[in-house]
């Protein structure tokens, strides 16, 4: 049996503990984050967030958008972070936690993941024409859709869900490769 001070996804432990792997990961590459404030408390009654930082300029035409959903996921961000290497013009976003909720293990509302992707997607890829999807650690089709939605006057490509940050860097750079 754990105690109440491990790790456990049903107290929040690994998402609290992965959240801040994140943040400093971010610090450590010189990257603002932005939270987005959860409406539901995690196990432990504290506050959950969904965090996002962007690489690269601001109005750029072409990006890449990759979401993590859980601590596999976060590990490759994270490593990511650390490796990734962007042309001119182009720019990265990244999104920590997509559902939180979910992440720390109890039930969240099902809507607010996907109205926050757009608001991250209106806010940090404002130009974008060329976007492409990548799903760490899991696959999501749903990004696609979403995001299509939100950003009616660019083309959304999902891109082949990485495993590991050098496939990551891989696809993210095949990605930007094309004209």
């Amino acid at each position: 049996m754990m105690d109440a001070g491990s790790q456990s996804p049903k107290n929040g432990g690994v998402y609290r503990a992965a959240r801040r792997a994140f943040i400093a990961a971010c610090e450590k590459a010189h990257i603002d984050t932005v939270a987005r404030l959860h409406p539901a408390q995690g196990p432990d009654g504290k506050p959950l967030f969904m965090d996002c930082a962007a690489l690269g300029p601001r109005r750029a035409s072409k990006a890449v958008l990759a979401v993590a959903y859980d601590a596999a996921g976060t590990a490759i961000m994270t490593d990511l972070l650390q490796q990734a290497a962007l042309p001119p013009n182009a720019r990265l976003v990244l999104v920590h936690a997509f559902d939180p909720a979910v992440f720390a293990g109890i039930a969240g509302d099902p809507a607010w993941p996907a109205a926050m992707l757009g608001a991250v997607a209106t806010e940090d890829l404002p130009g974008v024409r060329d976007l492409a999807v990548l799903a760490l650690g899991r696959s999501d089709e749903s990004l696609k859709i979403l995001l299509q939605d939100v950003l009616p006057g660019a083309t959304v490509t999902a891109l082949p869900p990485a495993a590991h940050a050098a496939q990551a860097c891989a696809v993210i750079a095949g990605h930007f490769a094309h004209p």
